[in-house]
Formats: structure tokens, C-alpha cells, sequence
């Protein structure tokens, strides 16, 4: 982060010609949606994608870039109450294929809680940054977690983190 002329930290950043806030340069996304994760994401559950300090409570973590045996499409024996995932989905090449593994993985009841980068960030779409194999719409992807069988979907716009949320309850 660059210092602005009174030698403070810069609190925006510009990308492509659109400003930005500067704490995005530090991720742990994942932080700034923990308050409602919480509400949804109860009981034993998995983080897929989690590395970090972050962690709900009762979520054991499966990061996808871990050679350990498990990934998007190979997750510990459950069922589980919930599966978390924040900024995960759109680095993983078949992202049908994980819905579909993490939405079997679930209990009857069970949430399915995506946390997605918008379109909106310049930096995260795939042709700026090529770990992003995909681009995701909020509305897109509710209607993905619909046709894959969830019958409740909720979905938020972009937040001040320039991602949204969208849960699939089972």
C-alpha cells in the first residue's frame, strides 16, 4: 500500500482506471462476510478453500491446493451441516462438478455458503488474473444453486469487499 502525501497509508488504490479500496490488496476475504456466515453455517461443517485463521466454528478445513487427498470434487466422509467456501469456486477448472460434490456432501437442512468475487473488481476477472477460471453473476449463480436441486436460495450484490454471497439451503 503506497502512502498518500501526508505519509499515511493510501486508503484507495486504482486499477484499470476505476479506485478501489486498498485493504482488497490484502485478502483474507473471508473476514468481512464471517458475520453472516455465522448465522447460516451451524454445526459440524467444511471450509473448502480455508488455509487461513479464519475458521467458523465446528468447520473443519479443506484447502483445494493441498496435496492431502482431498480437494473440490474429494471431501472428507460426512454429511455435513454446512460447507463454506470463500473466493474458492471460481479457481476450480469443473465448477458444476464441486456444486454438485459439496451439495451431495450436505444433510437434509444443510447450507451451502459461497462467498464469490463480482464482476466488478477489474483485477478479478480471468483475463486480469488468470488463477480465476471463471466469472460469476450473483443472479447466475442463484440460479445454478436452483437447478442443481436447492430449493432455497439467497443471494446478496456486491459489498464493499467487491464479492457476494449466495446460500443454497437444502
Amino acid at each position: 500500500m503506497s502512502a498518500d502525501d501526508s505519509g499515511q497509508a493510501a486508503l484507495t488504490y486504482t486499477y484499470k482506471g476505476k479506485v478501489y479500496p486498498s485493504y482488497l490488496k490484502g485478502g483474507n476475504a473471508c473476514s468481512y462476510v464471517a458475520a453472516f456466515a455465522k448465522e447460516f453455517c451451524r454445526g459440524d461443517g467444511l471450509d473448502v478453500g480455508g488455509y487461513l485463521d479464519w475458521t467458523l466454528p465446528g468447520a473443519r478445513a479443506v484447502n483445494v491446493t493441498n496435496d492431502d487427498g482431498y480437494d473440490a470434487y474429494n471431501l472428507p466422509e460426512g454429511p455435513y451441516d454446512y460447507i463454506f467456501s470463500s473466493h474458492t469456486l471460481e479457481h476450480v477448472p469443473d465448477y458444476v462438478r464441486a456444486l454438485r460434490t459439496w451439495k451431495a456432501a450436505l444433510k437434509p437442512g444443510g447450507v451451502l455458503f459461497l462467498y464469490l468475487p463480482h464482476p466488478d473488481m477489474e483485477y478479478w476477472l480471468p483475463q486480469n488474473n488468470p488463477k480465476h477460471l471463471h466469472l460469476f453473476h450473483p443472479a447466475d449463480v442463484e440460479k445454478l444453486l436452483l437447478d442443481l436441486g436447492f430449493p432455497t436460495v439467497l443471494r446478496s450484490e456486491r459489498d464493499l469487499y467487491w464479492a457476494f454471497s449466495v446460500v443454497g439451503i437444502l
